[in-house]
Parts: structure tokens; sequence; C-alpha cells
């Protein structure tokens, strides 16, 4: 029996011949010659792209969402561990889709948005949530935090300009994105206890303390999009730590080449019924294993890697963005220690965040004002329509990376953040010692020692307050009689400049 390939063979030359009589020649050519039928196939392709985004957007504007404000109380001793609760379970939200959902009735997976916001000084946790899964979402909080107070507000968002540069404010904002491959975890909330003390430093600290000291006016929103999705992630980072471990991984292949694949092993199977022998000849010895080979860093790689993909995920997409009037204006004085802060998360051997340079809305070089324009405007957008699609592509965070990102401070943390501790300052004892056992002390190191003994915490924010509940909450008469009821008189809380009374009279209502 004789096998014959047939080879393909496209001429251009005749194409090559009509260009050289001019572009619509050639055009006239290519389409008189059979090439009206690829017109036709991009016409209906495109046609059928622009009728399903349509529908999908027509889906979309079906469903409610709501935005809930959370307050904990500042006594919870719960860690990062109880929010991460919260995120395993809206992970039962995530629903398999058939072919005719995604291609025929535009339906997609909704999204999560948890924010950390900051409007002139005042911090407050938010949830957003599609209406159905409310219940959901305000159960996990109650399971893990009773005392948990949960307002629904309207959006802080809304009034903001979306068309810069605008005559009151400015903004400066970007997308965070991974350092390294998704499949490689951050440094999460358990590296941040110490294994001696058990002390536990929590890096969402750093991140409060300065979106509390900004000024009135200005406000600093953090958004983390999460959307719970399947388990195909959970494959390909495993394929990661066993390259990293120099095991060889079958790859991903294309539609034409399965074909091929297929007809080359019916071949081999027909070939080793045939002739057994055959099978034994060309069987290849596995490659050894090369965990002993590897460094101790790359091991902590494989394991993290492997960790990671142990735990429930979704995929994510975070934005930053800081905006202010014109006259207060100050980026680097906000977004540089907010930025400096989410560096505590990377992990030199595994992963990090940075701002992402094609959503970052400053412009070095070609055309920058007119760039700039476009990039904070399609930023602002995305920001106010918890745009999943918009920007940056998702990446996959699980449920422990989730909850060190956005988590309640536990006590340890919040009780020094409320207020400053209510003692009467005193000079240093006299038995103060001159020495630490290294050199002695000059007189001005000894006066600066005692002036560090003397300081008082420098944590001033204020979480528990209802600034931003009285400002925004559907209903302002129920909220109304809920604080004259329940809530303590003002003159007991903590303002944003360490003082007590209530909010400022001077800020915008």
């Amino acid at each position: 029996m004789q096998i014959e390939i047939i080879n393909f063979v496209i001429d251009f030359a005749p194409l090559f011949a009509a260009a050289d009589q001019g572009p619509a020649y050639a055009i006239w050519y290519l389409f008189s010659h059979g090439g009206w039928v690829l017109f036709v196939i991009l016409f209906i392709v495109q046609g059928y792209w622009l009728w399903l985004f349509n529908k999908q957007n027509k889906w979309f504007a079906s469903n409610k969402f709501i935005l809930l404000a959370v307050d904990i109380p500042k006594e919870h001793e719960q860690t990062p561990k109880a929010v991460e609760q919260l995120f395993s379970t809206i992970s039962g939200a995530h629903a398999p889709l058939s072919k005719v959902d995604d291609y025929w009735a535009g339906i997609f997976q909704l999204s999560f948005s948890f924010e950390i916001v900051s409007i002139d000084g005042y911090v407050q946790f938010l949830i957003r949530t599609p209406s159905q899964y409310r219940d959901v979402v305000e159960s996990s909080i109650y399971s893990q935090y009773p005392d948990a107070e949960i307002t629904e507000v309207d959006d802080y968002v809304d009034w903001a300009p979306e068309d810069y540069p605008d005559d009151t404010y400015n903004i400066w904002g970007s997308e965070i994105i991974p350092v390294s491959h998704q499949a490689f975890p951050i440094k999460t909330y358990p590296a941040f206890e110490d294994k001696v003390s058990g002390e536990y430093k929590d890096p969402l600290a750093a991140i409060l303390e300065t979106m509390s000291k900004i000024h009135v006016g200005e406000q600093i929103w953090f958004q983390i999009l999460v959307k719970p999705t399947g388990f195909e992630w959970v494959q390909e980072s495993q394929n990661m730590a066993l390259k990293l471990a120099g095991k060889k991984i079958k790859e991903k292949t294309s539609k034409p080449n399965e074909v091929v694949d297929w007809i080359t092993n019916s071949m081999d199977k027909i070939g080793e019924f045939i002739f057994p022998l055959w099978k034994e000849s060309n069987e290849k010895d596995e490659l050894p294993s090369m965990m002993l080979h590897l460094t101790p860093g790359e091991k902590d790689s494989i394991e993290a890697i492997q960790n990671k993909a142990s735990k429930m995920g979704f995929e994510c997409k975070i934005r930053l963005i800081y905006l202010a009037p014109l006259e207060d204006y100050s980026p680097n004085r906000a977004v540089s220690s907010v930025f400096g802060a989410v560096k505590q998360f990377a992990d030199l051997n595994l992963n990090g965040f940075y701002p992402d340079p094609r959503t970052k809305t400053s412009v070095n070089y070609w055309f920058t004002k007119y760039r700039a324009k476009k990039r904070k405007s399609a930023l602002v957008k995305a920001y106010k329509g918890r745009s999943g699609a918009a920007g940056h592509s998702s990446f996959i965070l699980n449920t422990e990376e989730l909850a060190t990102l956005w988590h309640f401070p536990g006590m340890e943390i919040r009780t020094p953040l409320l207020k400053r501790t209510e003692t009467k300052k005193s000079q240093a004892p006299s038995s103060l010692p001159a020495s630490l056992g290294i050199s002695d002390l000059d007189e001005s190191e000894s006066e600066n020692l005692k002036v560090q003994l003397n300081k008082q915490p420098e944590f001033t924010v204020d979480l528990d307050n209802d600034y931003f509940e009285d400002r925004f909450a559907k209903d302002k008469t129920e909220r109304k009689e809920d604080v004259e009821t329940v809530k303590l008189p003002k003159s007991d809380v903590i303002n944003a400049s360490g003082t007590k009374g209530g909010p400022p009279t001077n800020l915008p209502i």
C-alpha cells in the first residue's frame, strides 16, 4: 500500500502582478477571483460579535447590584482567616455556563467588588454584590462577625467626572498587576506573623494609615474586582510546578494538530498490534526527576505554587485611584505611600504587584496630554462600572491572597488606630542607662532616646465612625434613628485628627 501526500501550493504571483498596476486594481483582482468570500466571512464574524456584545450589555443591565458598607466592632479578635472564609463562601456563586449561554444568550459570570475607600480621611470597607447574592454575603459576614453593622449605601463614585482635565478635579490612578505569572502567589498574611513571638503585623495598617492622612476634599479608592471561576487555572499552575521541577508536560495543541496527533497515534496502535516488538523498541525511558538538583528557592517556589492551587481561586482586577480638587491635588504625597505599602506583599522568589504601565495615568512620552486624558477617562469609567473587560487582563488570586489584601483589621491593629493612649506624659526615668552594651551614647543621642520614649502613638485612624453611612446611606431616616438609639454619642468618637468630637463642620455634605 502506498500513501501519497498531497502538497497544496498557493501561487501569489498573479496578485503581485496586479499590485504593480495599483492598489485599486489589486483589490478588484482579489475580489473578482474569489476574494469576496473572505470579505463575506469577515463581515459575518464581525456582525456576530457586535450582536453578542449587545446581548451581553442587555443581560448585564437586567441585573441589579447593591453596595454594602461594613463596620466591624474594634473589639473583635478575628484574623484574616475569617475573611478568607467569606471569599470561600462567595466562590459558590460560580455556575458553569453552557455554550448556548455563552455564545447565544449573552450570559456571563457576574463579579463582586471589594473596596476600601477614604473620603476626607474617613476610611470605609465596602462590598458591591449582585442583589441575588446579598443574603449570602451578609450571612457570611455575620457568621464570623456577629456584631457587624451592614448598611446599604448609594454609590460614592456616581458624582465623579469621567472626562479630564476637569475644571475642578484631577486624578491619578492605575491598575495593579502581578510581577510574575499568576501561578506564583504573593506574600500572604501567615507570613506576617513572627515565628518566635507569635505577634502578627497587619500589612493593611500602613495602607489604612496613609488613607487616613489625606486632606478634606481628597479621596482614595481601592478596588478588588473578583469573579468566581472554575478549576482550569489549577492545571495551569500544576504544569508550571512540573516545568520548574524539570518534568516534561503535555502542551496544548490546536485543533488541526489534534487531528494529526489522533491519526498518528492510531497508526502507532495498529503497528503495535501487528508488530509487538515495535512497541518495546520505541519505548523511551522517562527523564529522571530534577527535584534533587533544585535550589532551595526553586523548591520553595514549587511548594508555594502547589499551595496556592489547593485553594479556591478568582479572576481578579485591582484598581487604585486618587482624586482631589485641583488646589489640593498631590499624588506624590498620597499615592506613593499606598504603593509603598503594597510592596509589602512582594516575595522576591514568588510574586508581587506593580502599576500597570498601560493603564497608569502618568505618561512620559509621545502626546502625553492626549494619552493621559484618555487613560484617566478610561480608568474612571472602568472603576465606576466595576468593569471586568476594560483595562489589563484579569489574573488569578486565591482566597488566602484576597484575605491578605482585603480584611478587617484585628483588635491588635485597630486599637492603636482608633485613638491615642490616654496617658499623662512624664519625664524619662533618672535611672535611664547610658549604655546599650555596644557603645556609649553621647548627650544628643540620650536626649533623642528620651524623646522617643515619651512619643505617643501616631496611629489615629477611626474605622468605627458613621461618616460614610450618614452621607451615603440609602434610608437616611432609618439610619438617623439607629444612630440616636444604638451608636455612641459623637463626643466619644475619635475623628481623623485624633481628637474627640464629630466630623469637622467644614466637610462637604
